[in-house]
């Protein structure tokens, strides 16, 4: 089993067994017809959750993005765990096998996962608030009366390449020892 199929199934493990819809003891059609809503409504999960990836990517926002990313990566996995589910759920209502309350639960389980995960998406928004727009513009004002300013432009390029004269000389300090030099 690779890492991630383990990962996943330990998170669909520990989470709340809240399978939205139908319960224990509806017929068959019912869940077959509550899967494919809960599909349909990851799908438009998913589609939202691209439409933030593609928004972060457009904004050249790489903490959004990868906030986003990291959210469409889990419900990309999720998703592709519920159509298993809703194959073996077909698979085991076709031959009448009880397996398919625990598929149909499997469904509902991603399902919430899911909109929790669109949710999170959502947030990620919020993250940048301490970090520097690229619009951003600083105006730099220098007084007009400074010394040697008077107010033309060769008087403020003397000040922009620094003073006339050379730097001054380097003196270097006595030897420390008589045998190194």
């Amino acid at each position: 089993m690779n890492p991630k199929t383990l990962l996943l199934a330990c998170v669909l493990i520990s989470a709340p067994a809240v399978a939205q819809g139908p319960r224990r003891g509806t017929s068959d059609t019912d869940k077959l017809e509550a899967s494919a809503e809960h599909l349909a409504r990851m799908k438009t999960a998913l589609k939202q959750v691209l439409g933030r990836v593609e928004e972060a990517r457009n904004e050249k926002d790489v903490v959004k993005l990868n906030c986003v990313n990291e959210k469409l990566t889990q419900i990309k996995a999720l998703l592709r765990v519920a159509e298993q589910a809703d194959i073996a759920l077909h698979e085991a209502v076709s031959n009448k096998d009880p397996a398919s309350e625990s598929e149909f639960a499997k469904i509902g389980i991603a399902r919430t996962k899911v909109e929790g995960l669109r949710g999170e998406s959502e947030q990620c928004i919020g993250q940048l608030a301490y970090m520097v727009d690229e619009k951003t513009t600083v105006e730099v004002q220098q007084p007009s009366n400074l010394p040697g300013d008077n107010g033309d432009d060769e008087a403020r390029e003397r000040r922009r390449r620094g003073p006339p004269y050379p730097p001054p000389p380097i003196i270097r300090p006595p030897p420390s020892s008589r045998w190194y030099p």
